[in-house]
């Protein structure tokens, strides 16, 4: 146990770079692709680790024209199985044969979506069987619960609902004939511990940002999150939620507030109001240091 501890203050003391390879929006004159999607590159050590995939060629086009060698990835993390989140998946694959793809068991549920001009849902669920991922070099860790997957790097697992949160109510799911909404079991987070404090790493955070860092403090014991980065599902939030969710970060004491992809131009304006030099504006090509 000493030695896991030992590890990982050492992991923590080195520096950790988070660079956003995909996202909704880019920075400008740097020749990247927008793509509605979200990708993250965490660099620490000797870790490289993919959180999330985008949904197609934006990843290997913004990878490189960062200058992110994608080949030398120690791991692929995938946030939930939608497809703007892990439809880039073969992308990565193609230069990692034989690599660890973290994920939760209910990745490949059947992720639909209503719509108005169509008369049958739409999947939005990753475009690929297991099957051909696996023959593409995929190896699946299927992990329901946290666990730390490498000194310091920590997945969140299954996030209990405690607080109601309505977050898209046109994302269902079958269940034998009928249709429900969308449980969406799989929606997991990436927590790391970094010498400035934790740094937490969100999807599509589909359990409610409230839940998800209800969910970090009950299970990974960490009252204090230092920076939150990613999409916080707040597009389609009512008010009061928004105000939930402010007041959950303020809760956890976050200093670095850099929402992206699905958090929505309204709720980034609102948060902005309220945390003022604490929200980063964030894109594809944002870079943040801890």
């Amino acid at each position: 146990m000493k030695e896991s501890r030992d590890a990982a203050c050492t992991h923590i003391r080195q520096p950790t770079r988070i660079t956003i390879l995909v996202d909704n929006e880019v920075l400008p004159n740097l020749n990247l692709m927008p793509e509605h999607g979200f990708a993250a590159l965490v660099e620490r050590g000797p870790d490289r680790i993919l959180f999330d995939t985008g949904q197609n060629k934006a990843l290997a086009h913004n990878a490189q024209v960062l200058g992110k060698d994608l080949s030398l990835l120690s791991a692929i993390v995938l946030s939930h199985g939608h497809y703007d989140h892990a439809g880039g998946l073969p992308h990565a694959l193609e230069l990692n044969p034989r690599i660890r793809v973290v994920a939760h068991p209910a990745l490949f549920a059947h992720h639909l979506k209503l719509s108005d001009a169509e008369d049958s849902p739409r999947r939005v669920g990753i475009p690929y069987s297991r099957k051909t991922l696996e023959e593409l070099g995929a190896v699946f860790d299927f992990i329901p619960e946290s666990k730390e997957l490498t000194p310091g790097v920590w997945f969140t697992g299954t996030v209990p609902r405690v607080y109601p949160f309505s977050g898209d109510g046109k994302l269902v799911t079958l269940q034998g004939d009928s249709l429900i909404p969308d449980p969406l079991d799989d929606d997991c987070s990436l927590l790391i511990d970094t010498a400035s404090g934790p740094v937490l790493l969100l999807g599509c955070a589909h359990a409610g940002v409230v839940n998800v860092l209800e969910h970090v403090r009950n299970r990974l014991a960490k009252d204090r999150i230092f920076g939150v980065i990613g999409g916080t599902h707040l597009g389609m939030a009512s008010e009061g939620e928004i105000r939930s969710a402010i007041k959950a970060f303020e809760r956890a004491s976050v200093e670095v507030l850099a929402p992206v992809h699905c958090t929505g131009s309204g709720p980034k304006d609102a948060l902005k109001s309220h945390f003022r030099s604490r929200l980063h504006t964030a894109a594809a090509g944002s870079v943040f240091e801890f």
